[in-house]
Parts: C-alpha cells; structure tokens; sequence
C-alpha cells in the first residue's frame, strides 16, 4: 500500500495544471485535494510527509535500475530473456475457465503485494536479477588468495560421473519414510546378489530406469555445488566403480550412488574462477551483510550524491537499519 501511494501521489503532480483551473495555496503551490472548510494540500506537502519514509523504496529502485543496467549491459539480453519468461510463465498461470489469459486475477495477485501492474513487478524483477551480479561480484572481492589456496587444496576435486537411484517417501509421515528406507536397503541388496552372479554394477543400477516406484537418473558429470551437500559428499566419498552400500537421505528421499568415473583435479590456475564463484557463494550465504553492503558500493561507484539532506540522512539511516538487520539475521544463524 505504501508503494501504491506514493504512485497515486507522482500521477497527481503528473496531472497537476491540465484540465479545470487548479486552486492554490497561500504560497502559490496548487493543491491537489481540499476538504469542505476550504483545507488544501499541495504535492509538495504530502512529498515532505512521506520522502523519508514511504518514498525511499521506490527512490532505491530507481537509483539500482540506472546503475545496474549500466554496470551489467553485457548481461541485459540475459536479463531480458529472463524477464520474457517469467512473463509468460505468469499469463499461463492465471487463466480463466476457458483458459484465456486472466489479467484481472494477476493484477489482483500483484496487487496484494504492492506492485502497480504486471509492468511495474517485471520491471522490479529485472533490477533484482541484475543486482543477484553485483552482490555476487561484490562477494567475490571479499574471497581471499589464501582461501582460494585452502579450497584448492583441501576440497577440490575432478567432475564425478554418477547415476543413481532414487526411493521417495510416500508422505513425510515416519511410516512412510520407514517404508522408502526398507525398500532402498532392498534394492541395495538385490544390486549385491546381481553383482556377485557377475552383472556389472552400471547394468544393476539400469534394472531400476523404467521401475515405477523409484526413480533412476544418470546424472553426468558434476562437481562441488551442483548437488545437494549429502548427496555430493556421499559421491565424493565413493570410489570409481563403487556405490553406495547405505540408503543416502536428502530432503528427496533415499538415495543409492553409483560412481561410474572421476576426472583428474584441475590445476589450481585452471580451478581458481570456480573456486572464487563458490567461495562467494558461500560468503553470500554465511553473511547476510553482503547483499546490502554492495548496493552501498555500487551506488558511490557511480557517483550518486543527494541534493535533499533529509532524503540522505533516510537513506543512511535506511542503510545502517538493515545492515543491523543483517547482522542480526547471521547471529541467528550461527546460534542455530
């Protein structure tokens, strides 16, 4: 609702001077709405009510918009494409009976979380999708040499080939879970006898890739950070040509691992990209702190100054309340 007033008051001022002769204040200014004892309001007195407050989101955006479109052109067309899609995503999504596009009922939707239009909440988008880079670059100036020698040295690995097999819980009620973890264990031991009477383990794993009740997948190569964490350190590890001999439970269910090969380790000039993406990845996840603080950067990178004291002193303010909350965000974590 903030954001929808501020709207309402910028289409005002917008309109203010066309159409019927406008009455004024005593100072000149033209008001916008009076009541009935000849009480009148200008732009300007609403604007001095609420720049400080409602106003500073939509300010935020606008300043992000500009920046980060010009900082990330070369990432636009990806934006762009991005923002297409989840356009359509959305018409199909709200449709009538007929199944015809529903504008009525995704403006209702977007309304109830205070986005104007279908235009305004993809336009918002799209600064989110661009500023997840700089938040990500900005990370990435924060990952040190000696941490990328520690990663290399202690968790890098060559892509891992795996297939596996996946049991599913029914429900996440414990008789179903107990259900899915027997029936893995049976499977495990069904790949054992198949394997001791001299199939090979890849052929014991593809019995299951048209079984109903479970789910068979032949992964490919992957490394660090493509899998869930249990699943990846069940893989890793596993031998080539072993397979997990225990059920390995994720938040999907029950799974069984086989490791068909293993890439040689990379040299560390050739890892040293992937290690910082992931090293950020994590900083951005550990430290709540990053995403704010790299807006703040990238905002003085391009020489934005404020010509409104007030507006500047809410900004800092704005700023410093949800570096606070960041703060406060990771200290929960960590006590967690």
């Amino acid at each position: 609702m903030k954001k929808k007033l501020l709207l309402v008051i910028i289409a005002v001022g917008l309109l203010t001077g066309c159409g019927s002769k406008i009455p004024k204040l005593s100072n000149g200014e033209e008001a916008i709405f009076e009541f009935g004892d000849g009480t009148k309001y200008s732009v300007n007195e609403i604007w001095e009510e609420v720049k400080t407050t409602y106003a500073m989101d939509t300010i935020i955006n606008k300043m992000d918009k500009q920046v980060l479109e010009s900082a990330y052109k070369d990432k636009m067309d990806e934006a762009n494409e991005y923002i297409a899609n989840m356009e359509t995503s959305l018409k199909k999504s709200f449709v009538d009976d007929d199944g015809k596009f529903d504008e009525t009922a995704l403006q209702s939707a977007l309304s109830q979380y205070g986005y104007a239009d279908l235009e305004d909440y993809l336009s918002k988008s799209k600064t989110d999708y661009l500023r997840d880079f700089a938040i990500k670059d900005f990370a990435k100036t924060k990952v040190t040499n000696k941490q990328i020698k520690d990663y290399y040295k202690n968790k890098t690995i060559g892509d891992m080939d795996c297939v596996h097999i996946l049991v599913k819980p029914a429900s996440s009620s414990e008789q179903d879970e107990a259900t899915a973890l027997t029936k893995a264990k049976t499977i495990i031991a069904d790949i054992k006898k198949d394997i001791k009477n001299g199939t090979s383990a890849k052929d014991a794993f593809k019995k299951y890739e048209n079984n109903s009740e479970v789910t068979y997948q032949e992964l490919g190569y992957f490394n660090r950070g493509d899998m869930v964490s249990d699943f990846e350190d069940a893989a890793v590890a596993l031998k080539v040509g072993s397979y997990s001999d225990t059920p390995v439970k994720t938040s999907y269910g029950y799974h069984i691992i086989l490791k068909l090969d293993q890439k040689d380790k990379p040299s560390e000039k050739d890892a040293t990209d992937d290690i910082k993406d992931t090293l950020a990845e994590e900083l951005i996840n550990d430290d709540a702190t990053i995403e704010v603080n790299a807006m703040i950067e990238l905002r003085k990178d391009n020489g934005i100054k404020w010509h409104d004291s007030d507006l500047e002193d809410a900004y800092n303010k704005y700023m410093n309340y949800l570096i606070n909350q960041a703060r406060a965000n990771n200290n929960q974590k960590a006590s967690n």
